[in-house]
């Protein structure tokens, strides 16, 4: 198998958005990729971060795919080499269980990517473009996923501070106020900020409602509008605060956007309220943390949270990589396996030498099991028959 990738960690988002490939355009390059006669089968996966195209073919086609691909998205094929990168044999197997357990992400160990790769396989594979080496490649890759994901913390331990401040206001909810998710809201102050706008979609999968506030038209408005229940005046906040169980405030602005005095005019309710300041300087006056019901975390709080989930998640890494080893040893066995008996019928061998085929599978390695089957390829030519 080899495997042409444009993705992140050498192509510009500016520029990636030119070679997305959409799912009408994936048909269309898998049937003229599958014309050619010398490539039996291929897989096209599109994200945000990546669009790469997984064949089975030979190295000496790696050019002909790029320049198929160039003309598909009317780009200039120097364009692709610079940005493109290209895996080939064990290279690309690997790169394929990296990018489907998400240890090629943006965010380590995201689920999402082995959402998306599953999609255009399966496009792939019910149109008839795949083969038996993608299958056993893909399948074993997202077996892989799945027991990486059962047996350690690495999808589960974030280090976004958007994504700590959304599950923390989530427990935060259930412990203190015994509330559902869907029976609750919280205000964002700054919600069409970088680290605001994380927060507001957090929030929204886990199905919290929120209101932000917003100074004046935002380009980002149009793209919260479905995570956002509401958009409010920012003059209006302290009547918000009212209805609301939690506060977030993120902003540059150099002034408080919450004052102790202002807060007890309008928020005198008895319900416990959970304040986070996630600005520097502080948005959020530091004496309403002494006021009795309300509950005030800063952005060190959350910082100090992520570099302790960093840790975890270097440990969880170094399980999750011996995993996906031992998983891509085992991938690359069974091709080698089906390989061999591609070209001897199973059904007329002695079982003994069955029985021996299996226990070099338990005893060698990938490579080591690969060289002995070609010796005995070799030696079975030489004498007409095992």
């Amino acid at each position: 198998m080899f495997c042409i990738s444009i993705s992140y960690r050498k192509t510009p988002l500016q520029v990636r958005q030119q070679f997305a490939i959409s799912a009408e355009e994936q048909i269309t390059a898998l049937q003229r990729l599958t014309y050619r006669r010398e490539i039996s089968g291929g897989v096209i996966v599109s994200t945000c971060n990546r669009s790469e195209v997984y064949f089975s073919g030979d190295k000496a086609h790696m050019e002909a795919v790029g320049q198929l691909l160039a003309d598909l998205k009317h780009f200039d094929v120097e364009t692709f080499k610079t940005y493109g990168m290209f895996y080939g044999g064990t290279q690309a197997v690997q790169h394929l269980f990296r990018v489907v357990c998400g240890l090629d992400s943006m965010v380590l160990g995201e689920d999402e990517i082995l959402h998306q790769v599953k999609e255009g396989y399966l496009r792939s594979f019910d149109l008839g473009y795949t083969n038996s080496e993608l299958n056993i490649l893909f399948q074993g890759a997202f077996n892989c996923a799945k027991q990486i994901k059962s047996t350690t913390r690495l999808s589960t331990t974030p280090v976004s501070v958007g994504t700590l401040t959304a599950n923390t206001i989530e427990r935060y909810l259930q412990i203190n106020c015994g509330k559902q998710n869907a029976d609750c809201t919280v205000l964002v102050i700054g919600a069409t900020g970088k680290i605001g706008s994380i927060v507001v979609k957090d929030l929204a999968a886990k199905g919290i409602g929120t209101c932000g506030t917003v100074r004046s038209h935002h380009s980002n408005i149009a793209l919260l509008s479905n995570c956002c229940g509401r958009f409010i005046r920012f003059e209006d906040r302290y009547i918000a605060m009212q209805q609301v169980d939690a506060v977030v405030s993120a902003t540059t602005s150099p002034h408080y956007t919450i004052t102790q005095r202002n807060y007890l005019a309008h928020a005198v309710d008895s319900r416990p309220r959970l304040l986070i300041d996630l600005a520097v300087p502080y948005d959020i006056d530091q004496a309403l943390g002494r006021v009795a019901g309300v509950t005030l975390l800063d952005i060190d709080y959350f910082q100090q949270l992520s570099q302790e989930n960093r840790s975890i998640k270097q440990d969880e890494l170094q399980k999750a990589e011996q995993i996906l080893s031992d998983c891509v040893e085992d991938t690359l066995k069974k091709l080698n396996i089906r390989d061999f008996w591609a070209k001897h019928d199973r059904r007329q061998v002695q079982p003994w030498f069955a029985q021996m085929v299996g226990y070099l599978h338990d005893v060698l390695d990938s490579r080591q099991l690969s060289q002995v089957l070609s010796k005995i390829d070799t030696d079975a030519d030489k004498r007409g028959a095992i």
